[in-house]
């Protein structure tokens, strides 16, 4: 439930607000604005008493329940959308971010290279991952502790900042002084002791959405990163299970427009994952972006016929340049777009 006080609150108000919703079994969070106090109230709404008691207080304007399993995340909680910012790229709060980079790290002068064309194209976010979760033992599976051996190297190189997939637990503690963004890829999107670990690293993270998770589920698994201790938290539409196999996966774009209104996290489309061929990733990021998404990522290998997995879907990274120009006016209009949101929801 979602407590709204009045302008003239005082701090004794709020800390015996905050106190009542604790004897009614709820966690109190609290988000002060420049004219109004919230308190967002963390519990079951269906089995807790109801904090409708509350109403009657001097100092409560209204009190109303969010009746979603999500809270932290909710519009209602954060009106205004969040931004993330790694490495002086803002994600959200009207910027779009793209962020690209291979689909795993295969040797020193394979990433090397494709870092450097990334670099020549302003991409300053670099898909790192060392560590390859897949459906088949048999695939490649990264190059994992020599994979993170190499992003240390070529950092010291670039300025540049990570993203990486953490399969587990274990694998936080091998990149938390490398990588610079924790990833959850869609495997682990509902693998909530995972989501509890990486929360309390202390870095932002992109969740992806599971090839079969609804909305709520998606927006709930991003509740446990908040919970427990992880502000920056970015969502990341890739694509659902589909029975048609024209393209990889079946991208909601559906999914980016709801989320948008639902929560006030940044939400990213990876087209590449949803596409499966490189012909089709131009097409799919510029419908992202249309629908309000906030960034993109994208695969983009320096030799992608050659790439050990997901060959077929990477773009030429020495080429990324085309890609941008073909999607720059989408940009340009999406940033025009998120401007007058911002202008309307201040004014």
């Amino acid at each position: 439930m979602i407590i709204a006080l009045r302008a003239h609150a005082t701090e004794t108000d709020i800390q015996t607000i905050s106190d009542m919703v604790c004897s009614l079994r709820y966690q109190p969070r609290i988000i002060r604005g420049v004219e109004q106090t919230i308190i967002a109230c963390i519990g079951d709404e269906l089995s807790n008493r109801s904090l409708e008691v509350l109403r009657t207080l001097p100092a409560v304007e209204t009190v109303f329940p969010v009746q979603r399993k999500f809270k932290l995340v909710s519009r209602e909680y954060h009106p205004k959308d969040t931004a993330v910012t790694v490495n002086g790229v803002q994600i959200g709060g009207g910027e779009i971010a793209i962020i690209a980079g291979p689909c795993a790290i295969e040797s020193y002068e394979q990433f090397r290279a494709a870092v450097g064309d990334m670099i020549d194209n302003g991409i300053r976010i670099i898909r790192a991952m060392p560590f390859k979760p897949r459906t088949s033992p048999y695939d490649f599976q990264g190059l994992k502790i020599d994979g993170a051996k190499i992003m240390r190297d070529i950092k010291k190189e670039f300025d540049i900042a990570y993203v990486s997939e953490v399969p587990g637990a274990a694998q936080i503690e091998i990149l938390n002084d490398i990588t610079d963004i924790f990833q959850v890829g869609a495997r682990n999107a509902q693998n909530y002791d995972l989501l509890e670990h990486v929360a309390k690293a202390g870095k932002p993270v992109i969740l992806k959405r599971g090839m079969a998770m609804t909305i709520e589920e998606w927006l709930t698994a991003a509740e446990y990163l908040v919970v427990n201790g992880c502000p920056d938290v970015m969502l990341c539409e890739r694509g659902l299970r589909s029975f048609d196999k024209t393209t990889r996966n079946l991208l909601d774009l559906g999914a980016v427009a709801v989320a948008k209104q639902l929560t006030h996290l940044p939400v990213l489309v990876d087209p590449s994952h949803a596409a499966g061929t490189r012909s089709l990733v131009p097409p799919l990021s510029r419908a992202a972006l249309a629908v309000g998404a906030d960034g993109l990522l994208v695969e983009a290998h320096p030799d992608p016929v050659n790439a050990y997995s997901d060959a077929s879907q990477q773009l030429t990274s020495s080429k990324f340049n085309e890609f941008l120009d073909d999607i720059k006016p989408w940009l340009e209009l999406a940033r025009l777009n998120k401007s007058r949101i911002n202008e309307t929801i201040d004014g």
